[in-house]
C-alpha cells in the first residue's frame, strides 16, 4: 500500500527522534472543535508511545460533546504552571494566534517546534510546518502519517482521529471529503473507533440549552444578496437568557449554508467583548479564507471564522459588503 503522505511522514519522524525525552507542549486553537481536540489528544499519545514526555495544552475548555476523548490522555488549561520555556508543537492552527490573543503573547518566548495543519491560509509559523491543505482535516493529516510510520494506535486514539476527520468534513458531507477519507477512517475503525459512539456523542447528547439557541438563531435568518447570502445572528442576551456557552454554537452556521439559494451562510456572534464571525460556502472559488482574512480572520475556501472589535451591525455589514463584493466579481469572470 502507498504511503498517504510521505514526505510529511518521513518529516515527522525526524521530529520525533528530536523529541524523543523532551517534555513538550501540544496546543490548539481557542475554542476548540472535533478535528482540534481530536488532533491534540490522537498526537500527545502518539507522542508518548513514541518517548516523547507530551501534554496537550487549550486556552479553552473541551466542549461537553468531546469530553469522552478528554479522558486517559486529558487537555490541561492554560496557564499550567510548568510550562516555563517548553517546546510547542500545534494543531489545527492556521497561524500562532489562533490559540487565542493572551494566550498568544503568554507564549511568546516558547519555541515553535512544529506546525500541523491544514489550512489554506496557514502562514508556516513554526520552524517545521507540516501542512497539506488538500487534507480535510487536522486528524487526516496525523493519521496518515501514524500509519504511514506503522505507529501504533490504539482505541482513544483511533476514535480521537476519527472524530476530528466526522467533524470536519461535516459528516463526510464536504468537498474535500476523498476516498482517502474513507480508507483512512476504516481503518481507524479497524483500530478501535467507534462510529456509533462518535455520532451519539456529537449528535444524540444535546443539552436543552442549545436547542434553544438554536431556534434564536434560525429564526433570526435573513436572506440576503438575491437570496445568495443567508445570514442569522445572535446576540449576548440570546446566551444569558438560553443558558447556552459560546461553543454551543459549533455547527449553526451550516443551517445558513443549507438553504436552497444561498451560496454562502454567514453567523454573527455578539461576545462580551468582541464580536465573531463565521461563514461557510458552496464553492471553493469563493475563498471565504480571504474574505474572513481581510477582518483578520482566516481559514479555509469554503469556511472561514474571524473575531473583531467592530459591533455587531458593523461586522455584519462589512461581511455582507465583502460577500458581496466576491459573488459579483466571480459573476463577471
Amino acid at each position: 500500500m502507498s504511503a498517504y503522505f510521505p514526505k510529511l511522514s518521513e518529516t515527522f519522524s525526524s521530529l520525533l527522534k528530536e523529541l524523543k525525552g523532551c517534555r513538550v507542549g501540544v496546543i490548539g486553537h481557542a475554542r476548540p472543535d472535533g478535528d482540534c481536540i481530536g488532533a491534540q489528544v490522537g498526537l500527545t499519545r502518539l507522542l508518548l508511545n513514541a518517548g516523547v514526555d507530551a501534554v496537550a495544552i487549550n486556552a479553552d475548555k473541551v466542549p461537553e460533546s468531546l469530553a469522552f476523548l478528554n479522558t486517559e490522555t486529558p487537555i490541561q488549561l492554560l496557564p499550567i504552571p510548568d510550562i516555563g520555556d517548553m517546546p510547542l508543537v500545534y494543531v489545527d492552527c492556521a497561524d500562532e494566534g489562533r490559540v487565542g490573543p493572551k494566550t498568544s503573547q503568554a507564549l511568546i518566548s516558547n519555541e515553535r517546534v512544529a506546525n500541523i495543519d491544514h489550512h489554506i491560509s496557514n502562514t508556516n509559523f513554526a520552524r517545521i510546518n507540516l501542512v497539506d491543505v488538500e487534507s480535510a482535516a487536522t486528524c487526516e493529516i496525523l493519521a496518515g502519517i501514524a500509519l504511514d510510520l506503522a505507529l501504533p494506535i490504539d482505541e482513544l486514539t483511533a476514535s480521537a482521529l476519527y472524530v476530528g476527520l466526522l467533524t470536519d468534513t461535516g459528516r463526510f458531507g464536504y468537498g474535500a471529503t476523498t476516498s482517502r477519507v474513507f480508507e483512512i477512517c476504516s481503518r481507524l475503525v479497524a483500530s478501535g473507533a467507534s462510529p456509533v459512539t462518535s455520532a451519539r456523542h456529537l449528535y444524540e447528547s444535546q443539552p436543552i440549552e442549545r436547542l434553544m439557541l438554536l431556534q434564536r438563531f434560525l429564526k433570526s435568518l435573513t436572506l440576503e444578496l438575491d437570496g445568495r447570502l443567508c445570514v442569522g445572528e445572535l446576540r449576548q442576551i440570546d446566551f444569558i437568557e438560553t443558558g447556552a456557552t459560546y461553543a454551543d454554537t459549533e455547527g449553526f452556521v451550516d443551517y445558513a449554508r443549507s438553504v436552497d439559494s444561498a451560496e454562502v451562510g454567514l453567523l454573527i456572534e455578539e461576545r462580551k467583548t468582541s464580536t465573531k464571525g463565521s461563514l461557510r460556502g458552496k464553492d471553493p472559488v469563493l475563498r471565504l479564507d480571504q474574505i474572513a482574512g481581510s477582518f483578520g480572520g482566516g481559514g479555509h475556501a469554503c469556511a472561514a471564522g474571524l473575531s473583531s472589535a467592530l459591533s455587531l451591525a458593523e461586522l455584519k455589514n462589512g461581511l455582507i459588503k465583502a460577500v458581496e463584493s466576491r459573488l459579483n466579481g466571480i459573476v463577471s469572470t
